[in-house]
């Protein structure tokens, strides 16, 4: 049995970032698909990234998003995506990697599997709609299978483990070395299934056939239950809405009165694109308007 796991970024992204530096979330997908997946049945197709926003010194726009769903879709009924082998081609499997779940907290280190757990309760119970069940394992060191499709833990490669991957908390050093930044609180990676001439297939409401989603978060941060250090509830809930098709929702503007400048979000969800040190640990109405655009209709959309 595999004891310990240590990540680490594969020598052809390294050599693809120190050539030509990509910072752009189309620019890291592309360094990622030329050089790890070259060949392979799916791709990436989106790369949805939660910074840390610092207070401005101006009146502005900061940030506006309304993206209610992604560009690609979970297929009802996908054999392709059987990754976990139960046959149960309806639901949404999440595996979490138990070694790479603690964060470095505030007051101490956090266990995040019951984190894990809540969130993904919030979107399975707490919205308008309640169609889809989201089933969770844990990652079973024994296989001897590589549990990311991106990072390198010395294991078997091999394809996806479930339809969601949890891989953690990874090292600060990992994200600036793959998403050319630190300043990343988490990171949703969506692959697509593609076709013999690489393009992505569309079986449902001409949106992309989803393959899997691998989910980061950095471990450079401190994390916290509350406000003191970084709210770990708000970017699990947020990165997990990125697995199930949601996309970044509303508009960030700063405003500035007497020298004291105040970040306010319009309207207020779990999906604003910029963490601004607020609570963002429920579902606001939109949130759960735009689940159920995702998700109203299955298993028959």
């Amino acid at each position: 049995m595999v004891q310990t796991l240590t990540p680490k970024v594969p020598e052809a992204v390294k050599i693809a970032q120190a050539t030509n530096k990509r910072v752009t979330a189309e620019g890291i997908k592309g360094m990622l698909n030329e050089t790890l997946f070259a060949g392979k049945p799916y791709q990436i197709s989106s790369i949805c990234i939660y910074k840390n926003v610092e207070k401005q010194t101006t009146v502005e726009t900061i940030d506006q998003q309304f993206q209610s769903t992604l560009s690609h879709r979970w297929v009802p009924n996908d054999t392709r995506r059987n990754w976990n082998g139960d046959g149960n081609l309806n639901d949404i499997d999440f595996t979490y990697l138990a070694p790479f779940a603690t964060a470095n907290g505030f007051d101490g280190p956090i266990n995040a599997i019951p984190v894990y757990d809540a969130m993904l309760s919030k979107w399975e119970n707490e919205g308008y709609c309640n169609t889809v069940s989201l089933d969770i394992s844990v990652y079973d060191l024994s296989t001897g299978i590589n549990p990311s499709l991106i990072l390198d833990f010395g294991l078997t490669p091999g394809d996806p483990l479930s339809d969601v991957q949890v891989l953690g908390f990874v090292p600060p050093e990992i994200m600036e070395a793959v998403l050319g930044s630190p300043n990343v609180l988490g990171v949703a990676f969506a692959f697509v299934f593609i076709d013999e001439n690489g393009n992505p297939i569309k079986t449902k409401r001409g949106k992309d056939d989803k393959a899997y989603s691998e989910v980061w978060f950095n471990e450079g941060y401190p994390w916290s239950n509350s406000l003191n250090g970084i709210n770990i509830q708000s970017v699990v809930l947020h990165e997990f809405g990125h697995t199930l098709n949601l996309g970044h929702f509303g508009i960030l503007q700063s405003f500035t009165t007497n020298g004291e400048t105040e970040l306010v979000y319009q309207p207020v969800n779990t999906m604003n694109a910029l963490y601004i040190g607020e609570y963002r640990n429920f579902l606001g109405p939109n949130d759960k308007g735009n689940y159920c655009e995702a998700w109203g209709s299955w298993p028959w959309n």
